[in-house]
């Protein structure tokens, strides 16, 4: 064993890089967590019906002009084409399946790219495994990419995740114009307010020495890369304009590096000090000695990213962190210069609630102590013509990338640029609501309520139909939401009305948050705006069968039979949380949330287009849920298993209801294969392998939901 050990560690990069998918997974360090192990689900990486890019697309507007990073990268391909080429290219699975985006392979890897999640891991009550899940699945199928971006993930507890699948050489999605040839890592965290734990550095000092090794990387040269000349081991904003991997870990790349060099695997990083000057005051006296005083300089962080597509003649909002320097900064203090690259760019600042003109400075929103940490909200309404733009905020550049159809503003309405869309220019008056009306009767037609996991303060919202607002029927279809204090605030043509509860009715059609940039944002239904511990919320209440079409857990590359079991699961475990009985949020105005990490994968009417036989799945089974005398169970259900599924007891989960339906049952199509999941209810591989056999969605749920019928709810 130790010879074969050897002869593998000694095969050729080139050779590695035939090897089979699965083959290569093999090949990594135990160390180093694969994704079979931490539960990828590879049917994400199939292609659906709906043609879906990628960052590395090049682009542009509707009028031909594109961005600078565009025309940056068309100039990189131009003069250094060998350094885009690729080895291979893989299309499709061993089964004949299209990838979403095809898999390719660099033919030497020159670069390692370090990057932070930008997610801030202080406060988030999720695992490391269930945010890995969650990346997994905002990257692959949210914002429509196919799959992870990065090739590995590292969390705060210093654990290593196999990212892209593809194995070695893979070209990853981690750096625009720039994953061919490079290998990306992301670690956990946001490292312009928090520091990487050690835990975490060392592991990352392992993975570049482990890939440097692989790759025959010489971390004491540097690489010519797109014509420049850089280190082996770069922060992602070394070959992007961005500031990933954030302030902390990007000054302490150097210091790894050359622990890395000198064999110093195990010795602490030094995390770095507050950014400061030196303030060198003038002589009191010619015979005193000049003093030197230590002041930390104030900073701007951009809190996410510095480039916004937003459509012609729409709005935008996002967030920067001022962190205050040495000296106090009181409220209302101006803070930073605004230049805009357009005179008709329209910019307001949130203070106190209200939406604040900015002319050419921004203000500190409160008062802040030294080295405190302030955001800043902003909202920006860009010109009509499809471009590129730009606004600089104290050396900040955010570039807007002005696209698609243009948004229609009635006329009469005054430009942007006047400030005549201000809220607060005029008033319309909309129904008050403190609660929100009785909803419909759920014995005609279940209804369940979901939070989106839309986190801005502004929403710019689109139908293709009719709209209400509390009860009002409204002339246009675009209008735009923002919080008011405590208030939800809609604004429509230069009118805006406030109320605790705003209800948004399409009356049959489909809204889109055309500011929301992902594929999964267009919704049936009504939209609920509330302002929910001091955050603008975001509800679909939207009939349970039509919400079973926007889910994207059994997408159609799988079974026809296994996606009807699952449709049962599914309605089974959501009509049991729709129960004022069973609160999943407990104390909250919603059922669910649209995160596979707390509820049920949900991406609306993406969902139902990419899936058309899903929804088909759920057509064909609708009402159907599982019943223990004349009850609706929580149905649980998982991927993968070792050849038994588990009861609730062996897990931890104590008075689980209706225990006896989940006792432990053999599962012998899973066997050999590696636990995915908690183990209770419908494994996702029994389920498959017995729809393949012949096995109806009937017989697969009464085999792992013991003692259960089949009923209808709703009826």
């Amino acid at each position: 064993m130790r010879h074969f050990a050897w002869l593998i560690i000694a095969l050729s990069v080139s050779a590695l890089a035939a090897l089979p998918l699965r083959v290569q997974a093999a090949a990594l360090p135990a160390r180093i967590i694969t994704r079979a192990q931490w539960g990828a689900d590879e049917s994400l990486l199939i292609k659906t019906d709906r043609k879906e890019a990628f960052e590395d697309d090049l682009s542009v507007g509707d009028n031909g002009n594109i961005s600078t990073r565009i025309q940056e990268c068309i100039t990189a391909r131009k003069k250094y084409p060998a350094e885009f080429s690729v080895a291979r290219t893989i299309n499709e699975n061993s089964d004949g399946k299209p990838y979403r985006w095809p898999m390719t392979f660099s033919s030497k890897v020159r670069l390692i790219a370090v990057h932070h999640t930008a997610l801030e891991v202080q406060g988030d009550e999720r695992t490391p495994l269930e945010r890995v899940r969650a990346l997994y699945t905002y990257h692959a199928s949210k914002m429509g990419w196919g799959d992870i971006g990065y090739n590995f993930i590292i969390d705060e507890e210093g654990k290593i995740y196999e990212g892209r699948a593809g194995g070695d050489f893979v070209v990853g999605g981690h750096a625009y114009c720039g994953n061919i040839s490079t290998m990306g890592i992301a670690l956990m965290g946001n490292f312009d307010l928090e520091k990487p734990p050690q835990a975490q550095l060392l592991s990352l000092k392992w993975l570049i020495d482990y890939l440097a090794k692989k790759y025959r990387i010489n971390l004491k040269e540097k690489v010519s890369f797109h014509g420049e000349s850089l280190p082996a081991v770069v922060g992602h904003g070394d070959i992007s304009h961005t500031l990933c991997p954030g302030y902390y870990l990007s000054s302490m790349l150097t210091q790894i590096r050359a622990q890395i060099i000198a064999g110093k695997m195990g010795a602490p990083i030094l995390y770095p000090p507050n950014r400061t000057y030196t303030d060198r005051t003038s002589e009191r006296k010619q015979t005193r000695v000049e003093k030197v005083t230590t002041v930390t300089q104030s900073m701007f962080i951009p809190s996410g990213q510095t480039e916004l597509v937003v459509r012609p003649g729409g709005q935008a909002s996002f967030t920067i962190l001022f962190r205050a320097g040495s000296a106090k900064v009181p409220r209302r203090a101006r803070i930073a210069q605004v230049d805009r690259s357009h005179d008709r760019i329209a910019l307001w600042q949130t203070i106190d609630g209200k939406d604040v003109v900015v002319q050419r400075e921004l203000f500190s929103p409160k008062d802040l102590k030294p080295d405190e940490t302030a955001t800043l909200h902003l909202r920006v309404q860009v010109p009509s013509q499809t471009r590129s733009y730009e606004i600089q905020i104290d050396g900040l550049v955010y570039t807007l990338r002005v696209e698609g159809r243009r948004i229609r503003v009635p006329s009469g309405t005054p430009s942007a640029s006047s400030g005549a869309l201000l809220p607060g220019a005029g008033v319309f008056r909309l129904a008050e609501y403190d609660v929100p009306p009785p909803p419909p009767d759920l014995s005609a037609k279940p209804i369940i309520r979901i939070r989106l996991s839309y986190a801005e303060s502004f929403a710019s919202i689109y139908s293709d139909g009719g709209l209400t607002l509390n009860g009002k029927l409204i002339g246009d279809r675009s209008f735009s939401l923002y919080r008011d204090g405590s208030a939800c605030a809609a604004e429509v043509g230069g009118l805006r009305s406030a109320a605790n509860i705003l209800r948004i009715d399409p009356n049959g059609g489909v809204m889109t948050i055309t500011n929301w940039t992902r594929s999964a944002n267009r919704f049936r239904g009504i939209i609920e705006c509330r302002v929910i511990d001091d955050s603008l919320v975001l509800i679909n209440e939207i009939g349970l069968e039509d919400y079973l079409k926007g889910l994207i857990e059994e997408p159609d590359s799988e079974p026809y039979e296994k996606q009807r079991a699952f449709a049962v699961a599914a309605r089974s475990y959501a009509a049991y949380y729709i129960s004022p009985l069973h609160r999943k949020f407990v104390g909250k105005p919603y059922d669910g949330d649209d995160s596979p990490a707390h509820f049920q994968a949900y991406a609306g009417v993406h969902a139902e287009e990419s899936n058309p036989r899903w929804v088909q799945a759920v057509d064909s089974t609708k009402n159907k849920v599982l019943l223990v005398d004349g009850e609706v169970i929580k149905a649980p259900y998982f991927s993968s298993d070792d050849g038994r599924t588990r009861s609730p007891s062996e897990i931890g989960w104590a008075h689980f209801p209706f225990e006896d339906v989940f006792v432990s049952k053999p599962d012998p199509w899973c066997e050999g294969m590696s636990m995915n999941g908690h183990g209770v209810g419908m494994s996702g591989c029994g389920s498959k392998a017995q729809a393949k056999k012949g096995k109806k969605a009937e017989e697969i749920l009464k085999y792992y939901y013991s003692g259960v019928t089949i009923g209808e709810f709703g009826k």
